[in-house]
């Protein structure tokens, strides 16, 4: 449906996929392979897989963090290894970046 030459069913897709984040990132912390502390995110680098996908799951955890959390879209959000603490990404300045896919 189009209306004001915008198409209306964006929205909709839009809450499925914000759900479906929401359902993803809880059931990561049940399972213990992402912790989120402030504005730190402990993750497994094999979960990222390649720079695409983890250039998403930045994306999405952030989304996540501004709703669950009550970040700002200002917000800075950084992503450490799981096991080792080493930073391994970041979202900054509203952009995703990796630093473990060179």
């Amino acid at each position: 449906m189009i209306y004001a030459k915008k198409k209306v069913q964006q929205t909709a897709h839009l809450a499925a996929q914000t759900a479906k984040i929401i359902a993803n990132v809880k059931e990561l912390q049940e399972k213990n392979l992402l912790r989120i502390e402030g504005n730190e995110v402990y993750v497994y680098p094999e979960i990222l897989k390649d720079k695409p996908t983890a250039l998403n799951w930045i994306k999405c955890l952030h989304l996540y963090c501004m709703l669950k959390k009550r970040f700002k879209e200002s917000d800075s959000l950084f992503f450490k290894d799981f096991t080792t603490g080493e930073q391994i990404g970041a979202y900054k300045n509203k952009k995703a970046n990796v630093s473990i896919f060179t």
